[in-house]
């Protein structure tokens, strides 16, 4: 499912998450083994061995989410140093590439569409979240629940001063459209001046 872009919604029926500009991949894990599928349907899990460990804490499952390079200007580790996802070490990633001051690859998880052969798709996204949020995936290195939040505007701007792209609003109730671009999932890009 991907997001329409618009403006930044606002309600009680809302969730809102950092629009991360990555990657955007399926997690498919069957038989304890990890497939990285692009929304272009290609396979990249060799170029991400970082994830393997995933397979070890989910059995059977599809994972949505978004790989991410985070870099930043100033010397690797340096104090007060600002990481950003990078859509240039990604690239470097992805082409065999990378650099030594290349940041580490996060995949950024956000929904869960089938689990042990059930199919999630169309249970609310809240549902689906609380599932996600239990089954403890933050415990596998470089595995992040990506954060939501109820406050939009908050976001919005905040997400501004760090640099990122925008935030991605998306519907408490609504279910998941594989390959749809959805108006119950909406992007909102900050506005750099």
């Amino acid at each position: 499912m991907f997001a329409t872009p618009g403006p930044l919604p606002q309600g009680l029926h809302w969730r809102y998450e950092v629009h991360w500009a990555g990657l955007r991949v399926l997690a498919e894990i069957s038989d304890g083994v990890l497939r990285l599928v692009s929304s272009g349907e290609r396979d990249v899990t060799r170029h991400f061995p970082e994830f393997a460990e995933l397979a070890g804490k989910l059995r059977d499952g599809v994972l949505d989410g978004e790989i991410v390079l985070l870099a930043g200007p100033g010397v690797r580790g340096a104090p007060g140093r600002t990481l950003v996802p990078s859509a240039a070490a990604l690239q470097r990633r992805l082409r065999g590439t990378s650099r030594a001051t290349d940041g580490p690859a996060a995949l950024m998880v956000f929904d869960v569409l089938r689990l042990y052969g059930v199919p999630l798709l169309h249970r609310p996204l809240d549902e689906r979240r609380a599932t996600l949020e239990r089954l403890g995936l933050d415990d596998a290195p470089h595995v992040t629940l990506s954060p939501v939040y109820d406050d939009g505007p908050a976001l919005l701007s905040a997400a501004g001063k760090h640099r990122l792209r925008g935030v991605v609003a998306k519907r408490a109730d609504s279910s998941y459209r594989p390959g749809v671009r959805d108006p119950s999932w909406v992007r909102t890009a900050v506005a750099h001046g």
